[in-house]
């Protein structure tokens, strides 16, 4: 059989235990990259136990927004 294709789906969430600041806006910003790190890997791991954890192949963080 061939390979399922693989598609992309978005998360929107809040993460009500962290303070936003400006730096989140900067993808270039320590800040921006360490929490981007934090969350890919948490939501790596809650999904890959998940009913999709099979085909699942990895997140990536794309922008943190006030709100």
């Amino acid at each position: 059989t061939p390979a399922a294709a693989l598609e992309r789906f978005t998360i929107n969430f809040t993460i009500a235990t962290l303070p936003y600041t400006s730096d989140l806006e900067n993808p270039d910003s320590a800040k921006f990259r360490a929490t981007r790190r934090v969350v890919n890997t948490l939501l790596d791991r809650l999904l890959k136990e998940s009913s999709i954890g099979t085909a699942f192949q990895g997140c990536e963080t794309s922008d943190f927004r006030y709100g």
